[in-house]
């Protein structure tokens, strides 16, 4: 079994040689923090691979705690970067909470749910509460792309379990709640995100520009792309957060349509271990978790590679394991980490 792990191991490696090589190539400056923290992340995904998962499954409770004392104490001692208030300044880097909860909050929701015999509308209610306060706490801060996350990650969790009934009428009764209130929870640049989504062409040098500018980029790359260095969207500074929100842009440009669907197979790999874990695994707890982690991998993906296409909304949302950024990195190492004990568990392991 740990030989057949050697293509889940062959395609993390790829993503993370492809994303270095695109830091190197449009902001050098960032190379060597990245690839401290994809260290980082290798000694992670090891020391979870020998982890006792049963034992980490027992600490659903306190692993919610922890997320929520971290997001609160964002509120107090965050630093304010561009309006949000999203990072811990710990010295040697910013630890942005709301990417380090999304396995904590992956293990807790797991956790709690196979815990429950039977979901009954009062059980279902407490829970929904319980993941909203991560939810809101994130959306003060503000930020859009992981608050959406952390709301359809207890949903996804909760349609596996057979609650998709319940969960429409809850759906329209808040819709029906919130819609009126939309201008007061929405900041005006996110109304204008999703406005321009539309037709980001209405403001092409305000609202709009990332998504053109980013649809520009991944056209020009065509089939092979511009090669290394040579990508002019990012290297004349047309693409705003070319490392960052819109790096899979930035990438196509230098390695085009065969590029993009080299790491597209990289990540297709990822999604089809992930799969063999729900589909093999028969501990509810354990299912349910690596239930968790394919969605967070393919929500993220999903929408990041969406709005770099200009067919989705520009959130924030980063590209997993590839989008520059220690937290994000190292959030998803956990979720790897977590996958490869538990496939350990596994016999016999086809795939």
């Amino acid at each position: 079994m740990r030989q057949n792990k050697g293509l889940l191991f062959a395609a993390l490696v790829l993503i993370e040689v492809l994303s270095l090589v695109t830091l190197w190539s449009t902001v050098p400056d960032l190379f060597m923090s990245q690839l401290a923290f994809v260290v980082a992340g290798a000694i992670i995904i090891y020391l979870l691979g020998k982890s006792d998962i049963v034992l980490l499954l027992t600490l659903g409770k306190t692993f919610y705690i922890v997320s929520i004392v971290l997001l609160l104490i964002t509120m107090v001692v965050g630093r304010n970067i561009r309006g949000s208030v999203r990072w811990i300044d710990l010295g040697f880097f910013n630890l942005q909470t709301s990417e380090i909860i999304k396995p904590l909050l992956a293990i807790s929701y797991s956790a709690y749910i196979s815990n429950l015999k039977k979901i009954n509308w009062r059980q279902l209610l407490i829970f929904l509460c319980l993941a909203f306060i991560p939810v809101a706490l994130v959306a003060i801060q503000p930020d859009l792309g992981s608050a959406l996350t952390l709301v359809f990650l207890p949903v996804a969790i909760l349609v596996v379990s057979g609650q998709i009934n319940k969960l429409l009428v809850l759906g329209a009764v808040c819709i029906a709640l919130v819609l009126p209130l939309e201008a007061r929870l929405l900041k005006p640049y996110q109304r204008q995100r999703l406005e321009t989504f539309i037709n980001p062409y209405t403001d092409p040098k305000g609202a709009g520009y990332n998504v053109i500018q980013s649809t520009i980029a991944v056209g020009s790359g065509k089939i092979f792309g511009k090669g290394v260095k040579l990508g002019t969207q990012s290297h004349l500074n047309f693409l705003p957060e070319r490392h960052t929100d819109f790096i899979f842009a930035s990438y196509v440009e230098e390695f085009g349509f065969v590029g993009a669907l080299v790491l597209f197979l990289s990540y297709f790999v990822i999604f089809r271990f992930c799969l063999y874990g729900i589909e093999r695994l028969h501990d509810r707890q354990q299912n349910l978790l690596s239930l968790s982690i394919f969605f967070l991998f393919l929500f993220q993906f999903v929408v990041n590679v969406g709005m770099n296409l200009g067919i989705m909304p520009v959130t924030g949302i980063t590209l997993p394991l590839f989008s520059y950024g220690g937290s994000s990195l190292l959030s998803f190492a956990i979720l790897v980490g977590l996958l490869c004990r538990q496939l350990d568990l596994i016999t016999p392991f086809e795939i």
